[in-house]
């Protein structure tokens, strides 16, 4: 995933981190909330952990058995 020059390495302030919380409680993915903050997967997920938040990536498929 490419980030603007302008984002790279941005700090979290309180802000970024409030709408990061928001997102997750709304059951946003990963992938998405990075893409709608401008930031990286990795830096929302390791902000995520940081802040003992847990986020999920994708969305597990079920595999049915066939009988």
């Amino acid at each position: 995933m490419h980030v603007s020059r302008e984002r790279h390495r941005a700090r979290w302030d309180e802000n970024s981190e409030s709408e990061l919380r928001e997102r997750i409680a709304a059951g946003e993915f990963a992938p998405a909330i990075a893409r709608a903050m401008g930031r990286s997967q990795e830096a929302v997920r390791t902000r995520a952990n940081i802040l003992g938040i847990p986020i999920r990536f994708a969305a597990r498929r079920v595999m049915s058995r066939m009988a």
